[in-house]
């Protein structure tokens, strides 16, 4: 049961990596948006889809294994109290705790990223009204799965 134990606790600590990783693309992403870098935002869009993938391919890892453990429908913080041995239990609150101040950052990064971004459009949609475009006319369509804007 520890080796199980060991590779949770591992696949916490690789989740925490990639949330911090996802924090820093966010900072970079207000700081793209902030100097109207185009090409450095599509880059960190591209990152950002990456580790969006690589946390859906872990968490399914992560319900696998806490099924293979018998903890199925455990939250994380219920999990050190399982745990074989006090080490162990000490190893995970701490992955637990990094893993819950990592997410926190990251999710502070996400809304001034997310601000940012909306600044940015209410920018350009301001200056689409003063030549005389209405935004809100924009007609959508989706065409085989793909989304494609008509602007005529």
């Amino acid at each position: 049961m520890r080796e199980k134990f060991s590779k949770f606790i591992s696949i916490i600590n690789e989740f925490t990596s990639v949330i911090e990783k996802l924090a820093e693309t966010q900072k970079d992403i207000i700081s793209a948006a902030s100097n109207d870098d185009i090409e450095k935002l599509t880059d960190c869009m591209k990152k950002e889809q990456v580790y969006s993938m690589t946390i859906r391919s872990m968490e399914q890892k992560r319900i696998q294994l806490q099924k293979e453990m018998g903890f199925e429908n455990f939250k994380l913080s219920e999990m050190p109290n399982k745990a074989p041995d006090v080490e162990t239990q000490i190893e995970l609150r701490n992955a637990a705790d990094r893993l819950k101040a990592q997410y926190k950052i990251m999710k502070t990064a996400s809304g001034v990223a997310k601000f940012r971004l909306e600044c940015g459009l209410r920018k350009v949609e301001q200056l689409m009204g003063r030549v005389g475009f209405d935004p809100a006319q924009t007609e959508i369509s989706v065409i085989d799965g793909m989304h494609t804007d008509f602007h005529a």
